[in-house]
């Protein structure tokens, strides 16, 4: 059970992170294939709405944080980076892959890339900053 405690916080991350996915991409789905906005567009909302469940679940519980500007700084600052990254991915993986596959499908691949590195990405800047931060708090 050493392991388990050794990899909670990232667990946890993981499972907050499933549950703004989850609003995210049904978010981009509805958005870029019944509104008919862009894919980058959708992607963006989707993003929006995720961050904002996933800051609200994490900053306490994962990164050791209490919720203030710093930690909302470092929030959305990681998110717009982590964004950036996602909408790159997503509408390079979707232009690379429409061609060879069905629509929903590339869809749901570019989408699948598009969350997979940017979580990795944002986990570990969030980790590193969150650190930084709090060792800052207890110095003063």
């Amino acid at each position: 059970m050493k392991w388990l405690q050794k990899y909670i916080k990232i667990t946890q991350y993981l499972f907050y992170s499933i549950l703004s996915t989850i609003l995210d991409t049904c978010i981009v789905w509805i958005a870029f294939h019944m509104a008919g906005l862009g894919l980058s567009v959708s992607n963006t909302l989707g993003i929006i709405a995720g961050f904002i469940l996933s800051y609200v679940l994490s900053v306490k519980k994962v990164f050791d944080a209490q919720h203030s500007s710093g930690a909302f700084i470092i929030y959305l600052s990681t998110s717009v980076i982590g964004m950036f990254a996602a909408n790159y991915l997503i509408t390079t993986t979707y232009r690379l892959t429409i061609a060879y596959v069905p629509k929903w499908f590339a869809f749901f691949l570019s989408k699948g890339v598009s969350i997979v590195l940017p979580f990795f990405l944002m986990y570990f800047m969030r980790k590193y900053l969150y650190i930084k931060l709090n060792k800052r708090r207890q110095s003063l």
